[in-house]
């Protein structure tokens, strides 16, 4: 590993409040600190049900945060939010890494590309009374300085069905297939180019600002990556597709008009239907054998099947199989955070819908005559 002085490139930052302050974890009580909060999100809050827990200290660390810069957000000496950033070579990353983010393909075959540094985020999070505050995005600006600082052309990370809104909102692109991560969930591994301005502008990234004052853009490296995983997938991204586009294609997948197959949809108008799907949802295909709910953990989305079959791992007599299209499955995690009450796998490819509850407090602000009568069709259907 080969990276800058971290204290060099992310000096401690006042936010526009004035009362964020970014830095990077240095001695062992402030990393300390850092895997306490995780313990406090993930565990006590999320109640996710994780491996190599220091349950008696309440610490979630792994061997990842041994060479990792760890940041921080933190309102006077109360940390708020954090992210983990690893930058090396592919040789400095576990082997199951490299395999779920399929890392060794952006060495693009050429032996001397083995150098090249990749950066991985993780572990980020922000605490419940701070979700709507600059914290999250005051972290992903200063890991995107501090990568393209340091001459990185690729930023991976990976996130659950619910965050894939955000984390293309921001700028990063999904390209591989899921992978299952035990006690996170189904993951999907997401990438940013650093250097592709161009995407940043047409989404109206929060890091387009950053962004264009590079002085040095690796075209080609851009070009690559989107001849190779952009331009003949399937796969849609949020933040590029129209309303209209949308909802035609949710319309094929449905063979009727979704007011009508999907059951939340009912009591709205389609310009109503049209703005609540843009604004807070995503098509997602999943491969044979996704587990897509996992019976205990808390839903953060509306998930509605499109095509493909799914079965409950859990209910067996009799067998309990969702085949159609437009059906809703899983717990209600759009405007309450349920959890989930059975395993459910994909039989088949299946393509959804997810309905993010992240999204949804946005969307309540913006189009709230919208957002109630979703609301009061959630509350007939219980």
């Amino acid at each position: 590993m080969t990276t800058s002085n971290p204290n060099s490139i992310i000096n401690i930052t006042d936010s526009s409040e004035s009362t964020i302050k970014v830095g990077i974890a240095v001695t062992p009580e402030e990393k300390r600190e850092i895997y306490h909060f995780r313990y406090q999100t993930y565990i006590e809050e999320m109640s996710k049900q994780l491996d190599n827990v220091d349950h008696t200290n309440r610490l979630l660390y792994d061997d990842l945060d041994e060479w990792a810069f760890l940041l921080y957000a933190r309102i006077n000496s109360d940390i708020i939010a954090t992210m983990r950033v690893n930058i090396g070579v592919l040789a400095d990353f576990p082997p199951h890494l490299v395999k779920f983010l399929s890392l060794d393909t952006f060495l693009n075959n050429n032996t001397q590309n083995y150098n090249r540094q990749f950066t991985y985020a993780a572990k980020l999070m922000v605490s419940p009374s701070h979700r709507s505050s600059p914290a999250l995005y005051l972290l992903i600006a200063k890991c995107y300085e501090f990568s393209c600082s340091n001459g990185v052309e690729f930023g991976f990370s990976a996130c659950n069905l619910h965050l894939l809104r955000l984390y293309e909102q921001i700028g990063w692109h999904r390209y591989s297939k899921n992978f299952l991560d035990p006690g996170y969930g189904l993951l999907v591994p997401i990438v940013m180019i650093g250097g592709d301005i161009e995407h940043f502008r047409r989404i109206r990234s929060p890091l387009f600002r950053i962004a264009r004052k590079r002085k040095e853009v690796t075209t080609p490296t851009v070009e690559w990556f989107h001849e190779k995983f952009t331009k003949h997938s399937s796969i849609v991204n949020s933040q590029i597709i129209t309303k209209d586009e949308l909802w035609s294609i949710v319309c094929n997948f449905l063979h009727q008009p979704p007011t009508e197959a999907i059951s939340i949809l009912h009591e709205l108008s389609e310009a109503e239907a049209k703005e609540f799907l843009h604004s807070c949802g995503s098509l997602v295909q999943c491969d044979t054998g996704d587990v897509i709910t996992n019976q205990g953990d808390i839903s953060y989305s509306y998930n509605i099947l499109l095509s493909g079959k799914l079965r409950s791992l859990t209910f067996h007599h009799p067998i309990k199989e969702y085949t159609v299209s437009g059906q809703h499955f899983g717990a209600n995690g759009l405007t309450e955070h349920n959890k989930h009450t059975e395993d459910i796998v994909a039989v088949n490819s299946v393509e959804i819908f997810v309905l993010s509850g992240m999204a949804f407090p946005r969307f309540f602000h913006s189009h709230p005559d919208i957002a109630h009568k979703i609301v009061r069709t959630l509350s007939n259907l219980r």
